[in-house]
């Protein structure tokens, strides 16, 4: 089977799609990736020995402003040049997981008559599968929610495809053996949790409790001024602040976090796996409020605390920290509703949707 991939312009995308492309090149599929020059893919893809054709992408956000036109006229010129490429290789299926880069690419398979199948990583469809997900063969989705948001789609719920390097982490976890708060920001870091997070555990004042704060690269140094500015204080020893952290140094940080602090996208998953539960602060811009949908699903089932951004003080902000620290009850029950949502086939299972999709 010939399998053409795309989805990127973030790792939420990227990631996915290359544990997808590892199983298939294991089971003897041909692959070629296609996605922007502009975001990660073609580095990851360089990493991992595939063959990565790239276009000039860039998110369309309104075509009512001069850069959106240009970024519109950008994707048509992508769409006809992944057009070409997709008649000049063949592929018998397409399958993408979503992002800025991947609309161009599946618009020339729709047009093409080339089957795809899409990955939804939330709980409702980003602007790139809701063009396309009525017409896919098949629309893989992590959250149980999604096919009520969006009917009229074959929707199967496979789970989150997540790196096998994480799930062999996450059988080792330890959480909750020494309280530990890990703060994430997605790849850029958010300027929210830098300022606000810092300010919530001078609030609390605990020594007894280790935080990671991932502060995103290039804005460690503002959150390190900002502890620095604090009066000196016990607990500030016991606070360390990274720009980023490598694979396994990310799934150690999960495998030890008592509780994580976070926004609210695909990302969840990797908490699932963890079996972590979490304080969630959706971004209020997301597209559609899906980080606030994704986290309603979390809270429901005994997972995560809503903290939206808009209404936080440190006080409030640190007395949702401090619930999951001071309730190991909690965090056990968390722990199995959170391994419950895991699904530890779902590479497998994408990859048998896109065989089915290429017959």
């Amino acid at each position: 089977m010939r399998l053409a991939i795309t989805g990127g312009g973030t790792g939420g995308h990227v990631f996915p799609a290359l544990e997808v492309a590892r199983l298939a090149r294991a089971h003897g599929h041909e692959l070629l990736y296609l996605g922007s020059l502009r975001g990660q893919e073609g580095a990851a893809c360089q990493r991992e020995g595939i063959a990565f054709q790239g276009f000039s992408s860039e998110p369309v956000y309104s075509v009512r402003t001069a850069r959106g036109m240009r970024a519109l006229a950008k994707a048509l010129i992508a769409t006809a040049r992944a057009r070409t490429a997709l008649k000049h290789w063949k592929p018998d299926v397409l399958f993408s997981t979503g992002g800025y880069s991947a609309a161009p690419v599946v618009n020339a398979a729709r047009i093409l008559r080339i089957p795809y199948v899409l990955l939804e990583a939330n709980s409702v469809p980003g602007r790139s599968n809701l063009m396309f997900a009525k017409q896919a063969k098949s629309v893989a989705t992590v959250f149980r929610s999604f096919e009520a948001n969006f009917p009229g789609a074959h929707v199967v719920r496979t789970g989150m495809p997540i790196r096998q390097e994480l799930r062999a982490a996450a059988k080792l976890a330890t959480n909750g053996s020494k309280l530990t708060v890990l703060i994430v920001g997605g790849s850029q870091g958010s300027e929210f949790l830098n300022k606000a997070v810092p300010q919530a555990a001078a609030e609390l004042q605990r020594e007894d409790v280790d935080w990671l704060h991932v502060a995103g690269k290039g804005n460690d140094a503002k959150v390190e001024a900002a502890l620095n500015a604090m009066t000196a204080t016990p607990w500030k020893s016991h606070y360390k602040v990274v720009p980023f952290l490598q694979a396994e140094e990310m799934a150690k940080a999960y495998a030890e976090a008592t509780v994580v602090v976070g926004r609210s996208g695909g990302s969840l998953a990797e908490l699932a796996l963890f079996g972590v539960p979490s304080v969630l602060v959706p971004l209020p811009s997301a597209a559609g409020d899906h980080q606030t949908l994704n986290a309603g699903e979390f809270v429901a089932m005994g997972a995560a605390t809503l903290h939206p951004q808009g209404a936080s003080t440190p006080k409030s902000f640190a007395q949702d920290i401090a619930a999951w620290l001071e309730n190991p009850e909690g965090r056990k029950k968390a722990r199995e509703a959170l391994k419950a949502f895991d699904d530890p086939k779902a590479t497998d299972k994408i990859l048998k949707l896109i065989e089915e999709a290429a017959r």
